[in-house]
């Protein structure tokens, strides 16, 4: 990576430590703009998160030095959002032309954010607080709960009564951003995690997972969330099928067992973390 690349990938992140402890103050009930003081309170939040995408890229990093590809420092993405960013990414200027170096490049990352990511959860939920549901003068937003969210929320949260609901902390919150961002990135569609997997296990046929999930998103767009139809437009504007990797295996070549069944768990992975409808509105 040049000297140029790795001062853009330290400016970044940078600027993504910023705009997460921004959203991290202002999710702690705090004014980052009034003081310095009110500003640090969004740490708690903006180092968990940080803490969790940093794990999922050196996965892919240190997965893809394994095997000897070639992968510049991530780049995280600052953004002016309810999060503070729009997560991080690795582009490897090659993808390897061993389907075995491509998936189990493809599933370090959310293998390795998972962890952090139900570490904090647990942690932030633990520490979280029951309130009425009328606390806010009701508003605010409903976080949608994932299968595994709510295995974590009956083992280590608070439990509610009628009227009553949980108002998640902040290392609570970044805990559900993180298993947001795994089951995003594993859905197979194009070049994201989940889209590089499905080809590594289905080679070509894998075209037409993904255009069965982008006819899902849009009809999930319909009937929930409408930022299903903004994903799904992004990967459809960057390219929803997955490119074929020059010299790699025909489409019947096959995986090892091991992959297959790694496969499988990273399918259960995403029915586990993923949620139709991440952001509702209090009614």
């Amino acid at each position: 990576m040049s000297r140029r690349g790795k001062i853009l990938s330290a400016v970044l992140f940078l600027l993504t430590a910023l705009s997460t402890t921004f959203a991290g103050a202002l999710l702690a009930g705090a004014d980052p703009l009034a003081s310095f003081s009110g500003y640090l309170k969004g740490l708690p939040y903006s180092l968990t998160l940080l803490l969790i995408l940093s794990a999922h890229e050196a996965g892919h990093f240190f997965m893809a030095r394994r095997y000897g590809v070639s992968a510049p420092l991530p780049w995280f993405l600052p953004a002016p959002t309810l999060v503070g960013t729009f997560g991080a990414v690795i582009r490897l200027p090659r993808l390897p032309v061993s389907r075995v170096a491509l998936f189990d490049i493809a599933l370090a990352g959310p293998v390795a954010g998972l962890v952090p990511s139900i570490m904090a959860l647990s942690a932030g939920i633990r520490i979280s607080h029951v309130v009425g549901e009328s606390a806010g003068g009701g508003q605010g937003l409903v976080l949608g709960e994932s299968l595994l969210f709510k295995g974590i929320e009956a083992i280590f949260g608070a439990e509610t009564g009628p009227g009553q609901t949980l108002l998640l902390s902040p290392i609570g919150f970044a805990g559900w951003v993180g298993l947001l961002v795994t089951a995003l990135n594993l859905l197979p569609v194009g070049q994201l995690d989940g889209g590089h997997i499905s080809y590594a296990l289905f080679g070509r046929r894998s075209r037409y997972v993904s255009l069965a999930l982008i006819v899902a998103m849009g009809v999930l767009g319909f009937v929930g969330w409408k930022g299903w139809w903004i994903f799904g437009g992004l990967l459809l504007l960057l390219g929803a099928r997955h490119p074929n990797p020059e010299g790699a295996g025909e489409p019947e070549e096959s995986l090892p067992a091991s992959r297959r069944i790694w496969g499988a768990v990273a399918a259960i992975i995403l029915v586990l973390v993923f949620v139709a409808d991440p952001l509702e509105p209090r009614r």
